[in-house]
């Protein structure tokens, strides 16, 4: 069987990213992502020997039309595409395109999204054959297993599924994988990886998940729903040897961690952090973290490791917002955790949400001010969005919160929460505000000029097409 997978493209050509949790558009410094889950689906099936084919849309510049021809040549069997709140419109109706070409192709879709609105999502697009819940992989496994044997889909943990009379079945949780060192590396020769570079840099990356899960109760965050609570660990020789691999295959030595939260577990990192060294990898990389997790003496391992930037997961500098979002941290450990990077040699992004539950006014100002004063070399300024899979969501459709009924608006460049303390306008102004006082300033843009050091003029000019996009 033919299994095609897809990032699929938008009907008005932006390109977005769907990956677990972040489901963003291409913006100032958003690159576009290589599609590790996709990849890593990829990987499986070929190990059950199923011919596939994956195109990630957005990184080949393959508008509607081009991809509906692709699909008409290709006549698959099973077609399965990621899907993100912003794009869900377009991303369902892909279905129905599908099934005017190839119409005994079985049409899957994962994502957050859809794993939190399954029945909703079916009952939308008639086109749309399955719905697969959580973390994909396994799922996708056993599913084309069993419509390559033309079994039904009664046993399939983990879907929600159209019969042949159109009846809807939502079939048990699919538990989450335990040992992730049974999957094989992502297969990104489907892919074009010199489509995939770092802001700036303009060099190629690849993504390296070395664990999955977060512990962690940040209400605005969907993580849980895609990866689970419970952090599980690939062992560190899988990671090393994923890398080492990637390198000498595709000749790549930037990687990007892709973690809930990179830095839980310290001795991990450690651990990590020291098979690097000694592996002698000459590698770089990028990662995330809580400021809360850090220590000093990690981040000099880290950078000595290869790490030249890390982002940190601020969001305000209003304690009693951030105590709302149940965020779990202090804000004099921000300024603790962005000076311990600055001093081992790492450079940081500071990651800002306004408009949270409790957002006044004043504490936005106060928000926008404090990201000044750190001595950050990027920020990125997001709305804040109530995805469906997190808790806000749930807590903003019981207050009557969300003033848009239109899926499209959840981008984090746009507000649509009506909170009882500040407006949907006053939050994209103080976004706007705070974007044009951050890099308004001469150290801002001395700091990117860092960034271009060892980098490419066309990585600065790229950047700003995207802003203007």
């Amino acid at each position: 069987m033919i299994v095609l997978l897809l990032n699929p493209p938008t009907r008005d050509k932006k390109k977005f990213i769907r990956e677990g949790r972040c489901t963003q558009e291409q913006g100032f410094w958003a690159t576009l992502w290589p599609p590790v889950s996709l990849a890593t689906i990829g990987a499986v099936l070929e190990q059950d020997d199923h011919q596939v084919v994956l195109i990630d849309c957005p990184a080949r510049g393959m508008g509607w039309d081009e991809l509906l021809q692709s699909i008409a040549r290709l006549n698959p069997g099973c077609v399965l595409w990621s899907t993100g709140t912003p794009t869900i419109t377009t991303d369902l109706s892909l279905a129905a395109e599908i099934k005017k070409i190839s119409p005994s192709a079985h049409t899957a879709v994962f994502g957050t999204h859809v794993t939190v609105l399954d029945t909703a999502s079916l009952e939308h697009t008639p086109e749309l054959d399955i719905v697969i819940r959580h973390e994909p992989e396994l799922t996708v496994r056993e599913l084309v297993q069993s419509l390559q044997e033309g079994k039904g889909l009664e046993d399939v943990a983990g879907i929600t599924y159209r019969d042949r009379e159109g009846a809807l079945h939502r079939n048990p949780d699919r538990p989450f994988l335990e040992n992730l060192d049974l999957l094989p590396f992502p297969a990104w020769h489907h892919v074009q990886v010199a489509d995939y570079r770092l802001p700036l840099k303009s060099r190629p990356f690849l993504i390296v998940a070395p664990q999955r899960g977060c512990p962690f109760q940040c209400s605005f965050c969907t993580c849980q729903t895609y990866y689970g609570r419970r952090l599980r660990q690939r062992s560190v020789n899988s990671v090393l040897d994923e890398m080492e691999y990637d390198r000498e295959r595709f000749r790549v030595r930037d990687f990007f961690f892709w973690a809930e939260t990179f830095v839980i577990d310290r001795q991990y990192v450690s651990r990590l952090c020291t098979g690097i060294c000694d592996r002698r990898m000459d590698i770089s990389w990028t990662c995330n973290s809580r400021v809360d997790t850090v220590t000093e003496e990690l981040l000099h391992h880290m950078a000595a490791a290869g790490c030249w930037m890390i982002s940190f997961g601020i969001e305000s500098a209003d304690q009693g917002v951030l105590d709302r979002a149940e965020k779990g941290i202090k804000v004099e450990q921000v300024r603790a955790a962005v000076e311990a990077a600055r001093k081992a040699g790492i450079k940081t992004a500071g990651h800002f949400i306004l408009g949270l539950p409790g957002d006044t006014l004043q504490s936005l100002e106060k928000t926008i001010c404090f990201a000044q004063s750190l001595d950050l070399d990027i920020a990125q300024f997001y709305c804040c969005v109530p995805f469906p899979g997190s808790r806000l969501y749930d807590q903003a459709c019981s207050e009557g919160w969300i003033s848009t009924d239109d899926f499209s608006c959840f981008t984090q460049r746009g507000a649509v929460m009506h909170l009882p303390t500040v407006t949907p306008s006053a939050v994209m102004h103080a976004r706007a505000q705070a974007y044009r006082l951050f890099y308004g300033r001469p150290r801002a843009w001395y700091r990117i000029g860092t960034l271009l050091a060892d980098g490419s003029l066309s990585g600065i000019w790229q950047a700003v097409r995207n802003f203007l996009r």
